[in-house]
């Protein structure tokens, strides 16, 4: 498949190719799932890197906010590591989502378990640490156990990917699901976006709405929701999977934050005619800066080669 001819009714995005994988040194691979955080002078990227059994720590790299294919400097260790034997974060940790509170920094990430059974691959849930704002190459857990309660219908997916300070507290975007379904080849996880507030960012309802349900039958997962304030809404960009083509990027809108129109086909990027995103598109991050707006993604195999990014051309105003 082939990168789509320009649309008058949709964003123009320019490739910027592939930025950053793991450093050969660290005996990892890849980069999975950026997450920015805008510093003074830099941009600070944290991301999941994999060992050879295919478990993530969390790492970081800092990028050029004027030219972010530029790296300014990167972690020589984990930023936070997975958990011992037996906790919920045991099997991998990813980053997703962070957010500045007085002079601290949360992350949010999800934390994998091993399958419980036959009928599943994995589990993953939300964690937090923490680290001082100026001090993010290291993260201290703030709890160790799940962030979220599970329930029967978020049973084995229940993952935090965005969150914006609200008046009077937090909301939330959230992947969840209960269920895989046999594919041809393999099981697939069945999870969409979901969405809740929180008083603080710290305790949750044990259930919250569906934001973004599945758009068919074929299609399986709906994740990683991005959330951004855009013309006095909300953009969320995300991921949307089927059998047929694992992953690609699209976007929904929203007036208030709460009700999602999607908008398929009109976000301007999709997979490339080769390379490392030939394949699939997938955990997209949005930052502005002064010089621009760029969205940070994975290509083939989840991350597998690390993760590129894209500049914003042609921005497509609030549609609801």
């Amino acid at each position: 498949m082939g990168d789509p001819g320009p649309d008058a009714g949709a964003m123009e995005w320019e490739k910027l190719g592939l930025v950053w994988t793991a450093p050969a040194t660290s005996g990892r691979t890849g980069a999975l799932q950026p997450t920015p955080l805008v510093l003074d002078d830099r941009i600070r990227v944290f991301t999941g890197c994999r060992d050879a059994d295919g478990a993530s720590a969390v790492w970081w790299v800092d990028l050029d906010p004027e030219d972010p294919t530029r790296v300014l400097a990167e972690a020589t260790e984990p930023a936070l590591a997975p958990g011992p034997p037996g906790s919920f974060d045991a099997a991998g940790v990813v980053p997703c989502a962070v957010a500045r509170v007085g002079g601290q920094v949360r992350l949010y990430y999800a934390g994998y378990q091993p399958p419980g059974g036959p009928g599943e691959r994995f589990r993953v849930f939300s964690g937090i640490a923490t680290a001082p704002a100026g001090e993010t190459e290291t993260f201290t857990r703030l709890r160790e156990t799940p962030l979220l309660r599970t329930t029967a219908d978020e049973r084995l997916f229940r993952v935090v990917h965005s969150i914006l300070p609200t008046t009077g507290g937090w909301r939330s975007w959230y992947g969840a699901g209960h269920e895989f379904r046999q594919g041809r080849t393999k099981l697939l996880p069945v999870y969409d976006i979901r969405q809740m507030d929180s008083p603080d960012g710290l305790d949750f309802p044990d259930a919250g709405e569906i934001a973004v349900p599945l758009a068919s039958p074929d299609e399986h997962r709906v994740g990683r929701p991005y959330v951004v304030p855009h013309d006095g809404g909300y953009r969320m960009y995300f991921g949307a999977g089927t059998e047929e083509t694992t992953y690609r990027l699209t976007f929904a809108d929203s007036a208030d934050g709460r009700t999602w129109h999607r908008h398929d086909g009109r976000l301007g990027l999709d997979v490339s005619r080769s390379g490392w995103d030939s394949e699939m598109v997938a955990y997209p991050a949005v930052v502005t800066t002064p010089r621009a707006t760029f969205l940070l993604y994975n290509g083939n195999g989840y991350g597998r080669d690390g993760f590129g990014a894209a500049v914003l051309r042609r921005p497509l105003a609030l549609q609801t």
